[in-house]
């Protein structure tokens, strides 16, 4: 299954909704369905209300507002990973093309009718790790530097800022204080239900599913932070890609097997097979959740796949650039990069002669 954020503007103003997405056409075609909006959504709110008012159910609607929010985070907040209750409505919808709620309000909408809004609205906390050796290699040896042996004992990441995450298709900000900004290609885990102290064996029933991450990255200023050794800050906080949607991990599989690349104004800059990852998803779960509580709606990114950012490859993105990164077995994340707001502002205080 897909599960999406939508917003819908009405004469009252914009609301956002939790949907199931369906695109058109057979897997092989998800790509090209994703980027061109080819598919509808339906409203799991609205629908569950359709199904109680049409078994004659007293109060459909305030039925479906209490046991069925439409909202993603607060759906799963209620059922946490279990998928049961949208299953049902899924194939109660699927054969109901003009259904209405009790009240008229549409259930079915094209994905071209609709904006996508991150799948999570509210982010308690995002961590990225740092899980494909490939890439670090790359990376690291363009630096000068070889991979920390710490990072073969335990997964690490850094925490980002959570408030600046940017859905499908919307526009991202060019940092005034940047000259080299660049996009990185990464998987993401959701995580579906309150998780602490996990094992291992256990820690993958804590997924809702998975998602594109984008880290967008102001590399020149990301280079001075690291040198102080306490993380990216300022080279990552502006700006966090995430969607379209969420592919719960019945539909997902493995990881190491998609098929990834990322266009830069509709050419292909870079192709990618992730490959095993030294720490998984779960191990990544199992591993932060000692006597440390992950809540609904916590994302963990995979890091940068092999090939996956301007910087690997040496090719950079310029302002109005269009970024989109692709896996098949998920779809499309497009972003557009504005052009810098005028100059940087002056933070630093007078120096006396």
């Amino acid at each position: 299954m897909k599960l999406c954020m939508f917003r819908i503007d009405t004469p009252v103003g914009p609301f956002d909704r939790f949907g199931l997405v369906t695109l058109d056409g057979g897997p092989a075609d998800m790509i090209e369905s994703a980027r061109n909006g080819a598919g509808s959504v339906v409203d799991v709110n609205f629908a569950y209300a359709a199904m109680q008012a049409e078994r004659g159910e007293p109060n459909p609607t305030g039925r479906a507002a209490a046991f069925c929010p439409a909202d993603l985070q607060g759906f799963a907040e209620l059922y946490g990973t279990d998928r049961a209750l949208l299953e049902e409505i899924a194939d109660w919808a699927a054969g109901r093309g003009d259904a209405a709620g009790p009240r008229g309000e549409a259930i079915h909408w094209r994905l071209t009718d609709i904006a996508l809004m991150p799948p999570i609205g509210r982010v308690p906390v995002l961590r990225d790790f740092a899980a494909f050796e490939d890439h670090l290699e790359n990376t690291f040896g363009k630096m000068g530097l070889k991979i920390p042996p710490a990072w073969y004992e335990q997964p690490t990441a850094f925490k980002g800022n959570s408030t600046t995450i940017f859905g499908h298709d919307t526009t991202v900000p060019w940092p005034r204080y940047t000259k080299k900004l660049d996009y990185e290609l990464e998987l993401a885990a959701v995580i579906g239900r309150p998780t602490k102290d996990v094992d291992i064996d256990h820690a993958a029933d804590a997924i809702l599913g998975y998602t594109l991450l984008n880290d967008f990255s102001a590399r020149d200023t990301q280079r001075g932070e690291m040198n102080v050794s306490t993380g990216p800050y300022k080279g990552k906080d502006f700006a966090w890609g995430l969607g379209p949607w969420i592919v719960t991990p019945d539909e997902f599989g493995d990881p190491a097997t998609l098929q990834m690349a990322v266009r830069i104004d509709g050419e292909v800059w870079a192709t990618s097979t992730p490959g095993p990852m030294q720490w998984s998803f779960p191990e990544a779960i199992s591993y932060t959740s000692q006597d440390e509580l992950l809540t609904v709606g916590e994302v963990l990114g995979s890091g940068t796949v092999n090939s996956g950012c301007g910087f690997e490859i040496d090719r950079w993105i310029v302002p109005g650039a269009v970024v989109e990164l692709e896996a098949d077995r998920i779809g499309v994340l497009r972003h557009h990069v504005a052009h810098p707001a005028g100059e940087p502002i002056r933070w630093r205080r007078s120096q006396k002669g």
